[in-house]
């Protein structure tokens, strides 16, 4: 499970992301954060979305994709698996 204090420098993150500005004001508002795999069967191919959500309590989400430098970061924190595995996995909780 991850620490408040890794929940206020993931939105502080994602705050510099969007605006340029460090803010870490959504940190309280914060009610999950959910490591996803969906894996979805098209005939001959397989397709996997790996991905971070971050849940807030007013009911937006914000996907962190895998890929990027902060879906890494938490990853290496979490210890996720590098190979996608189905399903989900809660990795902070208000």
């Amino acid at each position: 499970m991850l620490t408040i204090e890794v929940v206020k420098e993931l939105c502080r993150a994602i705050a510099v992301e969007n605006t340029g500005l460090s803010d870490d004001s959504l940190s309280g508002e914060v009610s999950g954060i959910v490591y996803r795999c969906d894996v979805v069967d098209c005939g001959e191919v397989v397709i996997t979305n790996r991905h971070i959500d971050v849940e807030y309590s007013f009911g937006d989400c914000y996907e962190i994709a895998e890929g990027t430098p902060l879906y890494q970061r938490l990853s290496g924190l979490c210890g996720l698996p590098p190979e996608p595995d189905e399903g989900e996995r809660i990795l902070y909780q208000w």
